[in-house]
């Protein structure tokens, strides 16, 4: 496209606005074609846009350490780290001497940059769309980051490679890849502890198209820098406002076929395959999980299942707790089909070893309300 060839002495000169410019203050700045939130807090100055550093450093998924003393910012991230020093236009990257067009300076106790010089000290490229009225940001590797107990992950959009820095003095090394598919929209990225320097990673991109729900999971389950396991998952579910249900107490992985839980020391616990255990075809959604039962949905028939952990004794929910009278028409039920989601069987509350559920019969009816007790033979 023409506009990723506009020469950087154009984007220069498309940022470069006269001082005290109330239009150009209200530009929106973009990075990747997401908001960053920065048109608030950009700041006109001798005829620079300025930005306060720690926000746009931390959306190119940058760590920043600073040094009131130095008066020097240091950020990181993988294969690359840069330092600002607040007075001074000259900054280092990667060991290495750049200058930027104008020296950071202190507004309001943060740190601001001139935005495209710092971006492009960052790794980024900057333009301008006329079109829009937007500064935008281009950041290849689209990094998303999180830290958990001083152990920092980065995930590569673009990519999937994973890496990780076990402490704040280490650097980031490549931990291996995980098989993110081609996509515009931004991931989001959590890490949960599972124990004993152990934490679960999961990387989700959610969104909406075509009057579907698109749900896509990649899972890597870390011991101390190095990658255990993974798993990805991936539905498309007609969209139609599920119920709210209660929220999962145990950590495990899915990818649609397959269960396997987490053990409390971060080890990698009990394994299920759902369509052995099932009888019926892949793909299954994990709706609840708990120590000593899960809930497994599969997505072509909405027929719900319960498995308890301790036996393994797995149950048809949607065949025991639907009234014989009901159950003809949900034998039939197309777990695509919106009419017959919203009246599938959910599980609505948990008391003790009592699970409620609701249902609405088919075609039409008042919702019921039903319980299953764990254990029950």
């Amino acid at each position: 496209m023409n506009k990723w060839k506009i020469s950087l002495g154009m984007i220069a000169a498309a940022f470069t606005l006269s001082t005290g410019t109330a239009a150009a203050a209200e530009n929106p700045i973009m990075l990747n074609f997401s908001d960053t939130g920065l048109r608030s807090s950009q700041v006109i100055a001798e005829g620079t846009t300025l930005v306060p550093l720690k926000p746009l450093a931390e959306s190119m998924g940058y760590t920043l350490n600073w040094d009131q003393n130095a008066k020097l910012a240091k950020l990181i991230r993988p294969e690359r780290e840069v330092t600002f020093t607040a007075g001074t236009a000259s900054v280092t990257v990667n060991n290495q001497p750049s200058k930027l067009t104008k020296p950071p300076r202190m507004i309001k106790g943060s740190v601001y940059v001139p935005l495209v010089s710092a971006v492009q000290a960052l790794g980024g490229k900057t333009w301008f769309d006329k079109k829009n009225g937007s500064l935008n940001i281009v950041d290849d590797p689209r990094f998303k980051t999180a830290t958990l107990q001083n152990r920092t992950y980065w995930v590569s959009q673009k990519n999937g490679d994973l890496y990780v820095r076990i402490s704040p003095s280490a650097k980031p090394e490549l931990a291996g890849a995980l098989p993110l598919t081609g996509s515009p929209y931004n991931h989001d990225f959590t890490i949960t502890a599972a124990g004993q320097a152990t934490d679960l990673l999961q990387i989700t991109d959610q969104h909406y198209s075509m009057f579907n729900d698109f749900s896509n999971g990649y899972q890597a389950l870390v011991h101390k820098g190095s990658i255990l396991k993974q798993m990805d998952y991936h539905y498309v579910t007609p969209a139609y406002g599920p119920q709210t249900q209660p929220a999962s107490t145990q950590l495990f992985m899915t990818d649609g076929q397959n269960l396997q839980y987490i053990n409390k020391e971060g080890t990698l616990g009990e394994s299920f395959d759902l369509e052995q255990l099932t009888g019926l075809t892949k793909p299954f959604v994990i709706e609840y999980a708990a120590p000593d039962v899960a809930l497994v949905r599969s997505k072509s028939t909405t027929q719900l299942f319960a498995i308890e952990i301790a036996t393994e004794n797995h149950v048809n929910l949607s065949q025991k707790l639907i009234r014989a009278a009901d159950r003809q028409e949900w034998d039939r039920a197309d777990g695509s089909d919106p009419y017959y989601l919203t009246r599938m069987l959910t599980l609505t509350a948990r008391k003790a070893n009592t699970l409620t559920f609701t249902y609405t019969p088919l075609p039409e009816g008042k919702p019921q309300t039903v319980t299953y007790i764990i254990g029950t033979k």
